[in-house]
């Protein structure tokens, strides 16, 4: 009986894999997403982002897990966004590591962390929910690595693994702690507080604070009477302005509309689907007046071309990247503007819009067009001037 993988084995998911089995046992969970997490640190290492890591872009590839479709995400898959992803905030590498740690809690607690019936319920408990115990959903994950899975799934971004390999060494680290015994813990002695002790014939002294009680206590009414009023006052800025960024147009207005709200909208340039919702005015969690007018920016699905001019190639690559647009060739001319091996031109203007995937070809200078020494122009190859035999 053949044991080679079959076409569907190659191209089988961790979504299909999860649909089957719910949950994976921890010792197959680490060694599937420490297969991930190297495919993330090495395309993190190119200066590209994923920006939608689900369980449905984790695939089989000769035989190791790895991610798929990088930079092709439109709208997203909104039970694995970053709470910055939802508040239409600017993303790094912290982003996807908070969306690997979502397709994580599903692995080992059978579950997404959050959901619900709508779209702007979930980025709202993305943005402001903690995420449940995996352990308390499923015992069997040992704490160490609850421990990992909280900290990718962190709301600050300052608060999760830094980077890929850090998030990497974590899972390794849990990968040690099951080969190990755990050490037995006895609970600590409480200790015995000792009776004071009264010299006889002299009464206690009254401590200075407690003497004091009569005036710091009408004093304190006071204070906390005053606080009281400045936040009464500012619970009365009117509701929370919910989540909607990730939505389409048409679904953001009607959420904040069947909440009271006025909108107004503004096209944005953004590598998002055109109509879709990238920032909100005031960000969720915030409090406004139903009379105020929340403000939506949407997307217009193109791009700006970033000034690439001056860069080395690896540089223009990363800088494109950012903003989901590819190189498509890379030419090379003489100028005496650019240094050997920098960026002279691109094929479009910076600042051009561009739909997000689309190439630019990039010209890259081979040296000085000129002879410094006598000005005559270079010959198509020369590495000598052939007027005066200045060696370029």
């Amino acid at each position: 009986m053949s044991t080679e993988p079959t076409a569907a084995d190659r191209t089988r998911t961790l979504a299909d894999l999860l649909k089957e089995r719910g949950v994976l046992p921890e010792p197959e969970l680490l060694k599937t997403f420490l297969q991930v997490v190297s495919d993330l640190e090495s395309a993190h290492s190119q200066a590209l982002l994923h920006r939608d890591i689900s369980p449905n872009r984790i695939a089989l590839d000769g035989g190791n897990w790895k991610l798929t479709d990088y930079g092709v995400v439109k709208v997203g898959a909104v039970r694995y966004m970053s709470p910055e992803r939802c508040q239409g905030r600017p993303l790094d590498a912290r982003s996807d590591i908070y969306s690997l740690g979502v397709a994580l809690f599903e692995a080992a607690a059978g579950r997404v962390p959050f959901d619900a019936d709508m779209r702007f319920q979930i980025m709202e408990s993305h943005v402001s929910s903690p995420p449940p115990s995996p352990r308390a959903i499923n015992p069997a994950v040992s704490s160490e690595l609850e421990r990992v899975i909280l900290r990718a799934l962190a709301k600050n971004p300052a608060d999760r693994f830094q980077t890929a390999g850090e998030f990497k060494r974590a899972l390794e680290g849990v990968v040690r702690a099951a080969g190990e015994p755990r050490p037995k813990t006895r609970p600590a002695a409480r200790p015995t507080a000792k009776p004071a002790r009264v010299a006889a014939g002299r009464a206690p002294s009254v401590p200075r604070r407690v003497r004091l009680m009569p005036i710091l206590i009408p004093v304190l009414a006071v204070v906390l009477a005053v606080a009281a009023y400045f936040l009464l006052r500012a619970g009365l800025g009117g509701p929370k302005v919910p989540s909607v960024t990730g939505m389409g147009q048409e679904e953001a207005e009607w959420a904040l509309r069947s909440r009271g709200f006025e909108v107004a909208a503004e096209s944005t340039d953004d590598t998002l689907a055109a109509g879709t919702v990238v920032a909100q005015v005031p960000a969720a969690g915030q409090k406004a007046p139903r009379s105020r007018a929340l403000l939506l920016k949407v997307s217009s699905g193109m791009v700006a071309v970033p000034s690439l001019a001056g860069l080395t190639p690896a540089e223009a690559r990363a800088r494109l990247a950012e903003v989901a647009l590819t190189t498509a060739k890379v030419d090379s001319q003489y100028s005496d503007n650019y240094a050997d091996g920098a960026v002279v031109s691109s094929s479009v203007k910076a600042g051009a819009k561009l739909v997000p995937h689309s190439s630019v070809s990039l010209v890259v200078s081979a040296g000085r067009a000129t002879c410094p020494q006598c000005g005559a122009r270079r010959e198509a190859g020369a590495r000598f001037c052939t007027k005066c035999g200045y060696k370029f």
